[in-house]
C-alpha cells in the first residue's frame, strides 16, 4: 500500500500542476490590479491544443517529431522520484544525480527542438538556454553536494528524513535555500533570467525554442514546462523545508501534510509572482551575475557546513 501511494502522490502532483500554473497568473494579475483568468485556464489551453495538429517546417528531422513526447515522458519520470507530502523513508528511488539527468534531459530534448527547425530565433533561444544551463549545473552540484554533507545521502527520501528530523535549522541551510531558489529561477525560465510572458525575439529564451512547435507538440512541451517547475518547487520544499510531511499511513497525517504542503507551495509562488512583478528581465549578460552570487551562497554554505 505504501508503494501504491506513492504512485498515488506523485500522481496528483502532476494532476494539480496546471492549477499551480492558473495560481502563479492568478497571484500575478492580482498584484498587478488587473483581471485575472479563471484558474483552470491552464487545463483548457492544454486541452485545446491537444486538438490541433501539428505543422512541420520543411526543415525539421525526426527530432521535432519525438523530442516532445520524451521531453514529457522524463519530467513525468522524475515527478516519481520525489517525495511529495508522504514519506517514510524507503528509499526505493529518488536518487539525485538521476533526477538531475532527467530534467537535464528534457533541456536536451529542447534545445534541439529550436535547432532543428533551422529557425534564427530557435538557434538563438537554445545557444541563450545551453549558456544559461552552464552556469547553472554547478549550482545544482554544488547544492546536491552541501545536501550530501548534511545528511550522508544521496537519496531526496533520505534527505528529507533527515532535514526534518535534524534538531536545528542553521543558517547554511538557509543560505544554501537561497541558492537553490536562485537556480529554480535560472532552470524554468522565470524572470529575471527569462519572461515567460513576452514573445519579444530579442527576449525570449524558452518560447523561442519551441517557437516553431504547435498544436499537440506544443501542448506537450507547455506541460513538461510546469511539471519541470513544480518538480524543482518540491524538490526545493522537501530539501529544505520538509518539516510537516508524514511518514505515517493512516488517514489524519496524511490530509494534514498535505495541507502542509499546499500552503508551502502557495508560499513559493507567491514568491515567485511577486519577483515577476516587481522587477524586470536581466540582460543576458547580467545572468552571469546572479548564478554566480547562486554558486558563491552554496559554496559559502558547505564551508559553514564543514567547519
Amino acid at each position: 500500500m505504501k508503494y501504491a501511494f506513492y504512485i498515488i502522490q506523485s500522481l496528483m502532483l502532476l494532476m494539480l500542476t496546471p492549477f499551480f500554473m492558473g495560481i502563479i497568473k492568478n497571484l500575478k494579475a492580482s498584484i498587478r490590479g488587473s483581471k485575472a483568468c479563471p484558474v483552470l485556464q491552464p487545463y483548457y489551453n492544454i486541452a485545446k491544443l491537444l486538438g490541433k495538429g501539428r505543422v512541420l517546417s520543411s526543415s525539421s528531422s525526426f527530432v521535432t517529431l519525438v523530442a516532445p513526447g520524451l521531453s514529457l515522458c522524463a519530467c513525468i519520470t522524475a515527478a516519481f522520484m520525489v517525495p511529495v507530502f508522504f514519506n517514510d523513508g524507503n528509499q526505493f528511488a529518488g536518487n539525485m544525480f538521476v533526477i538531475i539527468f532527467l530534467l537535464g534531459v528534457v533541456k536536451f530534448f529542447m534545445t534541439l527542438t529550436g535547432l532543428d527547425s533551422a529557425s534564427a530565433f530557435g538557434g538563438m533561444g537554445s545557444s541563450r538556454e545551453l549558456f544559461i544551463s552552464m552556469l547553472a549545473e554547478p549550482v545544482m552540484f554544488l547544492t546536491v553536494a552541501f545536501l550530501y554533507m548534511e545528511t550522508s545521502s544521496m537519496n531526496v527520501f533520505g534527505i528529507s528524513e533527515a532535514v526534518a528530523g535534524a534538531t536545528g535549522y542553521g543558517i547554511a541551510n538557509l543560505i544554501a535555500a537561497i541558492g537553490f531558489a536562485v537556480l529554480i529561477v535560472a532552470e524554468n525560465a522565470r524572470i529575471p533570467v527569462d519572461n515567460p510572458e513576452t514573445h519579444l525575439e530579442l527576449t525570449m529564451v524558452h518560447e523561442a525554442m519551441i517557437l516553431d512547435t504547435s498544436g499537440r507538440d506544443l501542448a506537450m512541451m507547455e506541460l513538461a514546462s510546469y511539471v519541470k517547475l513544480m518538480v524543482f518547487v518540491t524538490l526545493f520544499i522537501n530539501c529544505f523545508f520538509p518539516m510537516g510531511m508524514t511518514g505515517t499511513f493512516a488517514l489524519v497525517p496524511v490530509v494534514l501534510s498535505f495541507i502542509s504542503y499546499m500552503a508551502k507551495v502557495l508560499v513559493v509562488l507567491g514568491a515567485i509572482s511577486l519577483v515577476e512583478c516587481s522587477m524586470a528581465k536581466f540582460r543576458l549578460f547580467r545572468v552571469p551575475e546572479l548564478l554566480s552570487a547562486a554558486f558563491s551562497l552554496s559554496l559559502v554554505a558547505i564551508v559553514i557546513n564543514f567547519f
